[in-house]
């Protein structure tokens, strides 16, 4: 056998080697949020979505990313609890493209519980993966919040407001999201460190 025969050989065995290795995934958190206007749901109710901060990270394809996790609070160091509201991750053009969280009854923790902040952590599927497609290309995520329709039991009096209505506040903890993209395939030609080990042997030869 040659030593060009040889060496090719070896380097054809070596591009069979392919080393996976994982990917680093983005992780960005957003601080802590206090509402910087209240409500009563019974002379005044908020519209829209409000934005609570922007998620940057590197822009990403979004057929590449395996997950997204995003974790917070319902409370924070303020208070121990939040009004009724929902929270969102979105875009510019659609801030509430996929709902993450919510506080929606006046019994639950989240709203009247005074041992708080109240946790929650979200788990996106693929087809919500999908949905924030254009952020995720553009490298930039919105977390936003809607306000929940006015208690059941109606607005909650407070005889000291000017309204006679108690101001319902959104307090968010700070917020931690995790885009794990696809691992990255790396082709190690090992084997072609060993061809030219080869063939400095055959030149000594």
């Amino acid at each position: 056998m040659t030593k060009r025969t040889l060496t090719a050989a070896i380097l054809s065995l070596g591009a069979a080697f392919v080393l996976t290795t994982p990917a680093r995934a983005d992780v960005v958190t957003l601080p802590s949020y206090d509402s910087p206007d209240g409500y009563d749901f019974a002379t005044t109710f908020p519209t829209g979505s409000t934005t609570i901060g922007t998620f940057t990270f590197s822009p990403t394809n979004p057929s590449g990313v395996t997950g997204i996790t995003i974790s917070g609070s319902f409370g924070n160091g303020d208070v121990p609890n939040t009004a009724l509201s929902d929270y969102y991750l979105g875009f510019s053009g659609d801030l509430t493209a996929v709902e993450v969280a919510a506080c929606d009854s006046i019994s639950d923790n989240c709203y009247s519980g005074q041992e708080g902040p109240y946790t929650w952590t979200a788990t996106l599927t693929p087809a919500e993966i999908a949905d924030l497609g254009p952020g995720l290309t553009a490298g930039s995520l919105d977390f936003s919040y809607t306000w929940d329709s006015s208690p059941p039991a109606g607005p909650i009096p407070d005889f000291f407001s000017s309204t006679g209505y108690d101001d319902q506040y959104v307090y968010a903890g700070a917020t931690t999201l995790t885009i794990t993209p696809e691992p990255t395939s790396v082709l190690l030609f090992v084997s072609a460190l060993a061809g030219i080990v080869v063939l400095r042997r055959f030149r000594r030869a």
